[in-house]
Parts: C-alpha cells; structure tokens; sequence
C-alpha cells in the first residue's frame, strides 16, 4: 500500500475494485484528494461501512453506537 501511495507501483483496476469492496467504500472515496469533514460525510462514511453487511450486523453496529453516545453522555471518558 505504501508504495502505491508513494507513486513507486501502480494498482489494476481490479486490484482497486477488491480493495474498495473491502473496505466497504467506494472507489471516489478513496480517489478523494481530501474528504470534507462535515455531517453529511460522516453519515455516508457509516453506509458505506453498513452497506454490504446483513440486517443483524448492522443492527449490532446501531447498537455499539448507541451504548457509546449513552456511555459519553453519562460523563464517561
């Protein structure tokens, strides 16, 4: 990964394909010069993470983030 970063090897389009879909982004998100941290992109970087998983995963994913805001806004660290 380094040396794709660094310009040192290039990477196939299908190479770039396996990887978005494992990361669960796609392609432009990861060609972004910058990602603009705004509302609107933290929510479509939760999607983008959800989108592939099964009902239950996503569910349980709902779940960790509501016991961690419950957790912050009882003055937890």
């Amino acid at each position: 990964m380094g040396a794709i970063e660094r310009g040192e090897r290039s990477l196939a389009l299908d190479t770039l394909v396996r990887l978005d879909n494992r990361l669960g982004v796609t392609v432009d998100y990861l060609l972004a010069d910058s990602v603009p941290d705004s509302g609107a992109n933290i929510v479509e970087q939760f999607r983008q993470i959800i989108d592939r998983k099964p009902m239950e995963r996503k569910q349980m994913a709902i779940q960790v983030l509501r016991t961690i805001f419950a957790y912050s806004n009882n003055g937890g660290a």
